[in-house]
């Protein structure tokens, strides 16, 4: 949960507040001993690149302009929606949706 909310909160809890809601059934080195175990034997790869980041990327690159970028998330967002897709890699599909939105938007 110590993770999950580093990864995901804004401001996430201290570990004295993990410490607090385990019922001090773990101490603070414990649970942190525990953290560093679990991200090292995952290699610290705790997610992989969406489609979106592609998409800024690629809009840095392309000078796109506010229409073609608004377009192009669109795009991204609809398939993230069809299953059928989830077997391209994030980097075709953001390449796809931009091409498309040029395309579609005459760019």
């Amino acid at each position: 949960m110590l993770i999950a909310t580093k990864y995901e909160e804004i401001y996430a809890p201290e570990v004295k507040d993990f410490v607090y809601i385990s019922d001090n059934a773990y101490t603070t080195e414990e649970i942190l001993k525990m953290e560093f175990a679990m991200l090292t034997k995952l290699d610290f790869n705790i997610t992989t690149p969406s489609s979106f980041r592609f998409v800024e990327y690629l809009h840095k690159e392309c000078h796109a302009d506010a229409h073609v970028k608004n377009f192009t998330y669109y795009l991204c967002e609809l398939s993230q929606l069809e299953y059928k897709l989830i077997k391209y890699r994030p980097s075709l599909l953001a390449s796809a949706s931009l091409y498309l939105a040029n395309k579609i938007l005459k760019r």
